[in-house]
Order: C-alpha cells, then sequence, then structure tokens
C-alpha cells in the first residue's frame, strides 16, 4: 500500500508550495485505476472536467465536474479514472492541521462540500495557482483559513442527518434549472416545509434556495468552457430569469463575472496559463 506525500499525485502534475499548503494541478489523459493508497496529508479535490470516482471505508464517491471533497490524512481509498479528467487539489500541511483542531473540528472525516463556498474558495485559489508568481500570498492564505473553518464546522456537526435528505440533494442536483416549490418539495417526501429547511441548513450548511443558485452557477461554470454559446442562452438554460441576474449571482458566489472565467479556463484547457502582464505563454 503505497504513501503519497503532500503535492504528489498519479498522473501529470503542476505543484506549487506556499503559505504552508500544496496547490496542485492534475491531468489524466486516460482512463485507468490507482490501488489502494493514502496521502499524509489531510487535502480538498476539486474536480475541474471529467469523471472520476474514489473508494473507502465507509464511502463510494463519484465526482462530476465542481465537485468538492474533504479527506483527512491517511484515508485508505483507491480511484478510478473514469475518463480523461482534470482536477485541483489543496494539500494542508501540519500549521492548518492545527488551525482546524483550534477551530473545533477533528481529523477524522471525509466528505462532499457540495455546493456553497467552499467550491467557490476552491476555485479562487486555482485562479491563483494559475496567476502564479503575481498571485499575492496573503490572498491563498486567506482562502485557505476559510476552507478550514468550514471543515471545523463541519467536524463538530452531528452527522445523524435524515433519512431523507440525500432525495433533497437529488432533487437540487437534478432539477436546479426549473423553478423548485419548498412546499411540494416538503410535501412529496413527507415532511413540513420548516422542518426541511430547518435540517437542510443544519446539515447542508445553507438553504435549499442557495444549493439551487449554487447547482445553476456549477452548471454556468461549465458550461462556459464546454460551449460557445452566449451567457444569454446558458444563462436561460440554468434557469436564471435573465442574464443579469446570472451575472448577479455568479459574480456573487464565484468573486469574478462569467466572462473572466471562460476567458481563464479555456485557456487552461488549451495549454497556456495566465501571466501578470494578462499576456498569455504555454503552460
Amino acid at each position: 500500500m503505497r504513501s503519497f506525500p503532500p503535492g504528489y499525485y498519479t498522473g501529470e502534475i503542476n505543484t506549487w508550495e506556499t503559505c504552508g499548503a500544496f496547490l496542485t494541478e492534475v491531468r489524466h489523459t486516460a482512463p485507468k485505476s490507482v490501488a489502494l493508497h493514502q496521502h499524509e496529508a489531510p487535502y480538498f479535490c476539486l474536480l475541474l472536467d471529467g469523471a472520476y470516482a474514489e473508494r473507502g471505508d465507509g464511502f463510494d464517491l463519484r465526482y462530476e465536474p465542481y465537485t468538492l471533497v474533504f479527506h483527512s490524512a491517511g484515508t485508505l481509498h483507491q480511484d478510478r479514472i473514469l475518463e480523461p479528467c482534470r482536477f485541483f487539489a489543496v494539500d494542508l500541511l501540519p500549521k492548518w492541521e492545527e488551525a482546524i483542531v483550534g477551530l473545533g473540528g477533528t481529523r477524522a472525516h471525509v466528505f462532499e462540500l457540495a455546493g456553497g463556498d467552499p467550491v467557490w474558495l476552491v476555485l479562487r485559489l486555482y485562479r491563483e495557482f494559475l496567476a502564479r508568481p503575481g498571485a499575492v500570498e496573503s490572498t491563498v492564505e486567506a482562502l485557505v483559513y476559510e476552507l478550514c473553518a468550514h471543515v471545523a464546522k463541519r467536524n463538530v456537526e452531528e452527522f445523524r442527518e435524515p433519512l431523507w435528505l440525500p432525495a433533497v440533494d437529488v432533487v437540487v442536483r437534478e432539477h436546479f434549472r426549473q423553478p423548485l416549490e419548498l412546499a411540494s418539495l416538503a410535501s412529496s417526501i413527507g415532511i413540513h416545509p420548516t422542518h426541511l429547511c430547518r435540517a437542510f441548513r443544519r446539515f447542508r450548511g445553507h438553504t435549499v434556495s442557495e444549493a439551487i443558485l449554487a447547482a445553476r452557477v456549477a452548471y454556468v461554470a461549465r458550461r462556459l468552457t464546454e460551449s460557445d454559446e452566449s451567457l444569454t442562452e446558458i444563462g436561460a438554460e440554468a434557469g436564471f430569469a435573465d442574464q443579469s441576474h446570472m451575472t448577479r449571482i455568479f459574480k456573487r458566489i464565484t468573486g469574478y463575472p462569467p466572462g473572466e472565467h471562460r476567458r481563464r479556463l479555456q485557456l487552461r484547457r488549451h495549454g497556456y496559463r495566465e501571466c501578470p502582464s494578462d499576456q498569455t505563454v504555454p503552460s
């Protein structure tokens, strides 16, 4: 059984060590399996494109683009690269493990950080990673600290979530482009709307409405890099009322407008990186 040091992954890797963390972009160009192994440091893994699966004791995860999962150090698991894919990882060195414990968390969990702020915090870290050497270390440090705060919050919460809650996740994931009435959703699973809202916020860290908006933004982010459709067309597909509404929500959640997201990530997919001068050079 192999043990991977911080910043090491199978596949083609590009790693930057900064602020007590390793930021790593990983590319897999063909399907393959990775035998049982562990990572010496806790880490976040955000799939940028492609398809990827991971299995360990008590968890079986399938990644789609913008799936984010936190892993504690030493978690035994095996991976399956289902198709060419690319992901971004953030490995935490001891100072950040101590920060999580200091915030009231533990070192004992593997869980998906579905929707909400953590995904966009990691995407902002990815932007800093692409901008190096012009990245601002204080910005990187602040973003990593915010991520640790989310981990600590999840660790101290009770994990006995209602059995019906995953069904709500499925509805949000599969029907986010349609208008969603909380009363109808609650009725379909046999609970009161107030109970639905309280439980969802407690165990997911955000409201149902915020989860729907996050799912729409994730859809827009994927489509911006996969297609040449206009912002108006993509916004309508995602369920936004109009382009201005989509742009406002996208910028509020991600920190930058959708056009910038399309430009930067399309460049990266074609083998270029952003320079501080806004020129591009092969990576």
